[in-house]
């Protein structure tokens, strides 16, 4: 199910549209939503869209895709930010994030890279399929929320971004334990893992690799989330000044 979890939240008694906060964090995991600490909704499915269109009606502002991906570019390492100058989200279909948006992001986090990223509907499971992809596309890295939020964004015409953290870099294959479904409100099945890990304890050192990547990339997602502040560097509460020095030339999202 899709859950929208609202840290901070309004007295019970205060009228309900006053609980939609100007930005929604989309995350894909349950600790990707505690680290955004806003409100922050779980996607899963259709229903994802529905909120998100509830909550724009009722006042949300701005979305953003925030969480971890996986690389694309083989030059990606675990804790690296990218911050996306736009998402694909299937052939002949990119959006534009929002370039102050954008800006404020990389002002934001030092160190911060600036790329088309991708909205995809399954991990790719191996490295010729994401080298192949990163190829056609030019995407540097995929989740699985970005699509999503890139397209309800566009339907309402207001603000989105992506801010996503590296977990496995393009390189590194995902055991078969790692590709179980996440179960209900982000949280990993761990019955359905251990049952995998049982079954093939060959699984084990590329596991532990991969916890080693997810403790890096957290961390990594924690610190920018520590530096963007509860709206998650969300620029139109109040106007800016254009920072345009930050952004170079963006490659398109998919060939032209």
């Amino acid at each position: 199910m899709t859950l929208l979890v609202t840290v901070n939240e309004a007295k019970e008694d205060q009228p309900r549209a006053r609980d939609v906060k100007p930005v929604i964090a989309v995350v894909g995991l349950a600790i990707e939503a505690r680290i955004a600490g806003t409100a922050a909704m779980i996607a899963d499915g259709d229903r994802t869209a529905f909120l998100l269109r509830d909550s724009i009606r009722r006042g949300a502002r701005g979305i953003i895709s925030f969480g971890v991906c996986g690389g694309l570019d083989p030059k990606l390492r675990p804790g690296k930010v990218v911050i996306a100058s736009s998402v694909f989200a299937g052939k002949g279909e990119a959006y534009q994030s929002d370039l102050l948006w954008a800006e404020e992001l990389l002002r934001m986090i030092p160190g911060s890279g600036y790329s088309p990223i991708a909205g995809v509907a399954s991990p790719m499971t191996s490295f010729e399929e994401r080298r192949d992809f990163h190829a056609t596309t030019g995407a540097v890295a995929s989740d699985m929320e970005s699509q999503i939020v890139a397209r309800i964004a566009a339907e309402f015409r207001i603000p989105f971004a992506a801010c996503r953290v590296v977990l496995n870099p393009a390189h590194r294959i995902l055991p078969r334990a790692a590709l179980i479904n996440i179960g209900p409100a982000g949280k990993p099945g761990l019955r359905k893992i251990g049952g995998s890990v049982l079954k093939d304890p060959r699984q084990l050192p590329s596991l532990g690799r991969l916890a080693v990547d997810a403790f890096i990339a957290v961390l990594a997602l924690r610190s920018a989330k520590q530096r963007l502040g509860i709206h998650l560097g969300f620029p139109h509460l109040r106007s800016r000044r254009p920072l345009n020095c930050l952004i170079p030339s963006a490659p398109a999202a998919y060939p032209m």
